[in-house]
């Protein structure tokens, strides 16, 4: 808080300016204010009467470089001595002026031709985040061999002191420590990029004490008149007046509220809902009691859909609000470490995931309650006998890109690690206008950042989407969602099912998908594209974008790579989509 005459009082750090207050000294205090600046950093500025600029006077965040994507992508803040953004070794500016726009890549590293790569060593640096996995404890050539032979990875950190390995998928965040820092990374370049002239990042001068408000050196203002009372009465009567004002209507709305609204009588079922449910209301996400969902649902009596994870039914909240209130089963877990997992999911939204308003975990119930969507599943749409809907090419090629951004934010944007382990057509549901929404995301594996994955081998999908690497017993990785997005990305061209392609074990499946994916990458080496209109879904009557189609056909075979190294990650896959979208236009 900011006074007029006495202190400064700035949380979390607490700063104290004490100014003059004698009689004859008084006058107008300095002007200030508290802005948060594009940078994401908070800063206090003091206004200099003489020439009306302002100057920063106190920071939130004293060591810029720690504000996330300062630099943008490729990018690297540190300090020489003031914070300073410089691209990484083999990469240039995007857009000269604009860090946020971040470095792109002198030579891109591609999957599709490869060359002789290397590694170039940065001490005391890193990139925070878009770690495809941690590897914990490995020796430093293992961790360097895991990079080299996969064509997605940008480069890799390893921590001496913990035998600690991170492959980075993406380069965003970077910046550089102090020398005695164990953190090292090592870029990814191709053999023929030449950096022995590149002047490597590095902090010459790293100043971790707080930020400190020194009154004395504050321009102050000429000496004025000496303060005038009566002029100075009537704001300070103003302002207790539009105080008091305010605290009548605030007690008056509590009076009303509870008058009109929680005068009838609480349940005891019903009192933690109460309690526990109207303080987070503001947050979107609440608990439920049993009997609300029951009310809700008129005793679950409109069952839009099941699956192995449990049955789904339709309900419309008190507010009029329509969901859909998932019964679970199957679940092992105790209801405090159900209820962990529920707050991180909690945290999670994007567009294109079904956005979960809340939960049940009363006694043996266990319960999710969801975002209602209008149009269904995929599944329902696309290979349904009764479906009177017709998804024309760009619905096709939207939904491709909306489940593609949704996968993409779950495997690299999120604060926990998350695998949806059953991408499949039942899982992604169209609303009104078509626009994607992946479901059931919540109920897969959560890897927390720095942990193993080496646990989630016992995790199963559903025959037909399930990753070669599942049936074989290896570790499961974000690439398996990759993989059942290729499967989902074969039917939606296709507009069958892939399981009707053989009826069987899931070897014979993978089997025949193996040929299927041998065959259209053989295709798409020739220069013929005929055969595209046979394979595209023959309900569409002809009527798609080759140049698309083309890209679909290219992601499927690469998605399906039974080498999990070399199969697409989803932002890559995004990226592909966007830019074929953008030449289509």
């Amino acid at each position: 808080m900011v006074r007029q005459y006495g202190r400064v009082l700035i949380h979390p750090r607490t700063l104290y300016c004490r100014r003059n207050t004698s009689p004859l000294l008084q006058r107008p205090g300095i002007k200030r204010r508290l802005t948060l600046d594009p940078d994401g950093n908070l800063r206090l500025y003091s206004l200099n009467d003489l020439d009306g600029s302002w100057s920063v006077s106190m920071a939130a965040i004293s060591q810029p470089c720690n504000v996330h994507g300062l630099c943008g992508p490729n990018g690297i803040c540190h300090y020489s001595p003031k914070p300073t953004c410089s691209c990484a070794p083999g990469y240039v500016m995007s857009n000269p002026g604009n860090w946020t726009e971040g470095c792109t890549a002198i030579v891109n590293i591609t999957c599709d031709h490869q060359e002789p790569m290397k590694f170039v060593k940065l001490k005391h640096t890193d990139f925070w985040g878009s770690d495809q996995k941690h590897l914990l404890p490995v020796s430093f050539y293992y961790c360097r061999n895991i990079c080299m032979n996969d064509c997605t990875c940008k480069g890799f950190q390893y921590q001496e002191d913990t035998s600690s390995c991170y492959p980075k998928a993406s380069l965003f965040s970077g910046r550089t420590y102090p020398t005695n820092d164990a953190r090292t990374i090592y870029l990814k370049l191709p053999d023929r990029v030449n950096v022995s002239n590149t002047a490597f990042p590095r902090s010459d001068v790293f100043d971790p004490a707080p930020p400190h408000l020194d009154c004395n050196q504050m321009s102050i203002p000429p000496i004025l008149e000496a303060h005038n009372t009566d002029v100075e009465e009537p704001k300070w009567l103003y302002f207790y007046g539009f105080i008091a004002a305010f605290f009548v209507v605030e007690v008056s709305f509590i009076a009303f509220t509870w008058f009109f609204v929680l005068r009838r009588e609480v349940r005891p079922s019903e009192v933690w809902a109460t309690e526990e449910g109207y303080k987070v209301m503001t947050s979107h996400f609440r608990r439920y009691s049993y009997r609300e969902l029951v009310k809700a649902t008129m005793n679950f009596k409109v069952e839009l859909g099941r699956g192995s994870s449990g049955v789904v039914y339709k309900g419309v909240l008190e507010d009029e609000r329509p969901v859909a209130l998932k019964k679970l089963k199957h679940i092992s877990r105790g209801k405090e470490e159900f209820q962990a997992e529920l707050s991180v999911i909690a945290r999670i939204y994007h567009m294109n995931l079904v956005r979960i308003w809340g939960f049940c975990s009363e006694g043996s119930h266990r319960l999710l309650v969801c975002e209602y969507v209008e149009n269904g599943s995929l599944a329902s749409i696309l290979f349904g006998d009764k479906s009177i809907i017709l998804l024309d090419w760009k619905q096709r090629f939207n939904i491709a890109l909306g489940v593609a951004k949704g996968l993409a934010y779950l495997h690299h944007e999120c604060l926990e690690w998350v695998i949806h382990c059953d991408v499949k057509p039942e899982n992604i549901l169209l609303d009104q206008n078509f626009e994607p929404k992946i479901t059931d995301f919540g109920l897969a594996k959560l890897l927390n950042r720095g942990g193993s994955n080496q646990n989630t081998s016992h995790v199963r999908g559903t025959t037909g989407y399930i990753a070669p690497e599942w049936i074989s017993g290896r570790p499961i990785t974000s690439k398996v969602d990759v993989y059942s997005y290729g499967v989902v990305l074969l039917e939606l061209l296709s507009g069958s099912r892939v399981s009707e392609l053989t009826v069987g074990s899931d070897a014979e499946v993978d089997m025949v998908i193996r040929k299927l994916v041998t065959m259209l990458a053989d295709k798409l080496e020739g220069n013929d594209e005929s055969w595209i209109e046979e394979f595209v879904d023959c309900k569409l009557g002809g009527q798609f974008s080759y140049v698309q189609a083309r890209t679909l056909i290219k992601l499927v075979v690469s998605c399906l790579e039974e080498d999990t190294r070399k199969r697409s990650t989803m932002e890559s896959v995004v990226q592909t989509l966007l830019s074929s979208d953008e030449a289509d236009k």
